[in-house]
């Protein structure tokens, strides 16, 4: 049976299949009159609950992986400070009882104040994660903070009422009263070393009777990432990581927001609960957002318990590394730390890929932050423009090929791009924010001279999915977005995030769910793009151009037509529109 890349490759052979993006070439772009419910019910903390599976609770939880450095697999996972646990992680390859080691690693702790977001009791969707009777509670200190004798009391004392915590709104926390000071678990950091790609290894963390498993990324091709920004907490968050597993990816790139802790920092304990399925298996590498340092988080929660591969890479700030990943050198950067040409992290990545990337080793350069250079949503207009001014040049003198961001909360692909235009030797840019974020950002803004959209904004859809973008030889990616939820009358809360049964009314895709956009991003050669960092590599063989040549370009279609993406085919639809089914490859 053929596999994905060798099924899709055979199809355009015979002029079947998704339109095609070379770099260059411009096509047709569309934003899609789908829109998703407009905001996801965030779980409150009662929906998680803890692991139960050892000899004698409270037992270890919230594990998760990531790469180290080259043959690295780093795992994370938490214990209660009262229980006599140790950085300790038992791994081997599959089916290979002799190669089983017990290796250690350290431990560590962190207090922090909390701060008082109106998200915690006033949430912009779903449910509270506190009442403003609990936040009024903790933040009350009456019964313990005057003289039992005399009454006197100091600074110290507080007696907080509901109508107070509605009418002060955001507060920092009193750092006087202890009950507003977070003591993390204690965090156990191991790095299992002398790893193979390819190879399938079990592991289990000290005081957990469950068995885990996960596959060292291979360096070859066709390999997969899973890409998503902007997960949060909610019941979409749980689909993002399903079909993000779904995809069997090599690795996943998180473009930042994890946690939307906000300052209320169990909520980071919680989101490293729900995440567990995927995350004890995938690699998950992140780049920190606005809500990792925000709301007083200062990227204090991110940075104790996300440790990515910042030293191995030359790094003095472990909010931003780089790694070779398969056959891609992923670049990961901070949005929010400095970016002119005299900062740390410019001289840091100047550096990087002068020594460290080679596109003999890996021919992809794949670029991962926040906040979207290129955005033609109405939310965070021009919010990056300095980091683009200061970075953009460099990481084109070197061809950056793909672009991931999050920030906004609406899906978006651009055409290859360079200083705010199309460029066939720019980078692809992905705007990735509707991983589980509830507040959706559906409006657009129009393009040049009365266009319905910018002539670089290719697909843009106001949807919660996952992307998956596949690296095919050298030369060729191929790319999807997998919408999987929908607004729907009939569902509680009006969300609906079963893919196989989501319909939307009034949708202009045949894509109702799964596949809602799709195509090619072709790498140019060195030849085409003279004077860029980049150097020619034999690869797997690339598809003959010819195979190409009738799928440039996508038609418009009628008022009473639906466009079929993977055919590129208007389909005439009369009356009320009506969702048709597709066998998507």
């Amino acid at each position: 049976m053929l596999g994905s890349s060798a099924l899709v490759l055979s199809l355009l052979a015979l002029g079947i299949g998704p339109h095609v993006v070379f770099a260059g070439t411009p096509v047709r772009g569309r934003t899609s009159s789908y829109q998703r419910v407009g905001s996801a019910s965030q779980l409150p903390m009662s929906h998680f609950a803890p692991n139960t599976r050892c000899a004698e609770p409270p037992c270890s939880e919230q594990v998760h992986i990531q790469l180290g450095g080259p043959g690295e697999m780093v795992v994370v996972f938490a214990s209660a400070p009262s229980t006599n646990t140790s950085a300790r992680v038992t791994f081997g390859e599959v089916g290979a009882p002799s190669s089983k080691l017990t290796v250690a690693g350290t431990t560590a702790t962190y207090s922090q104040l909390m701060y008082w977001s109106t998200n915690t009791w006033n949430p912009e969707m779903g449910l509270p994660t506190l009442t403003p009777e609990q936040v009024a509670a903790i933040r009350t200190t009456t019964s313990w903070a005057a003289d039992s004798k005399s009454g006197l009391h100091g600074g110290a004392w507080a007696n907080v009422s509901v109508d107070q915590v509605l009418e002060e709104g955001d507060q920092l926390g009193n750092y006087k009263n202890y009950l507003e000071n977070y003591n993390s678990p204690q965090l156990h950091t191991v790095v299992l070393r002398g790893l193979k790609g390819g190879q399938r290894y079990e592991y289990s963390v000290d005081r957990d009777d469950r068995v885990f498993s996960f596959v060292m990324p291979k360096d070859t091709f066709p390999f997969t990432f899973g890409l998503t920004a902007d997960v949060d907490q909610t019941e979409v968050t749980n689909a993002t990581f399903n079909a993000l597993a779904a995809m069997a990816p090599g690795a996943v790139l998180l473009a930042g927001d994890l946690a939307y802790a906000n300052g209320y920092y169990p909520r980071w304990d919680s989101y490293a609960q729900l995440a567990e399925a995927l995350s004890t298996a995938v690699p998950i590498m992140t780049c920190p957002g606005n809500h990792e340092t925000g709301f007083l988080e200062a990227f204090q929660s991110y940075k104790a318990r996300y440790p990515m591969p910042a030293a191995a890479s030359g790094s003095t700030d472990p909010t931003y590394w780089s790694r070779d990943i398969g056959p891609a050198h992923v670049v990961s950067l901070n949005t929010y730390a400095g970016t002119n040409p005299s900062s740390a992290q410019y001289r840091w990545l100047e550096e990087d890929l002068a020594t460290r990337f080679d596109r003999r080793r890996t021919p992809w350069l794949v670029v991962m932050m926040h906040a979207p250079w290129y955005n033609s949503n109405t939310k965070h207009v021009r919010e990056s423009e300095p980091m683009r001014g200061d970075m953009e040049a460099l990481l084109y003198s070197f061809g950056a090929n793909i672009v991931l961001s999050g920030h906004v909360h609406s899906y978006e692909r651009t055409a290859p791009m360079y200083n705010n235009a199309s460029d066939p030797c720019g980078a692809t840019y992905l705007n990735l924010g509707d991983g589980g974020k509830g507040m959706a950002n559906v409006k657009w803004l129009p393009g040049e001279s009365g266009a319905p959209q910018p002539e670089w904004s290719l697909f843009r859809q106001a949807s919660f999915g996952a992307g998956q973008l596949e690296l095919v030889n050298d030369t060729h990616a191929y790319f999807k977005w997998h919408r999987h939820s929908c607004y729907d009358e009939d569902a509680p809360l009006n969300e609906n995030v079963n893919a196989s049964g989501c319909i939307s009314t009034g949708d202009d895709s045949l894509q109702s769910t799964l596949v809602s956009d799709e195509t090619w991003i072709v790498r140019p050669s060195a030849a085409q793009c003279e004077g860029q960092e980049q150097h020619e590599v034999r690869g797997m063989p690339k598809p003959a151009p010819s195979s190409f040549a009738s799928l440039v370009g996508l038609p418009s279609c009628g008022q009473d037509e639906l466009l079929n993406t993977t055919t590129g085919e208007c389909i005439v639809v009369r009356g009320q529109a009506r969702r048709l089914e597709t066998n998507f490859v």
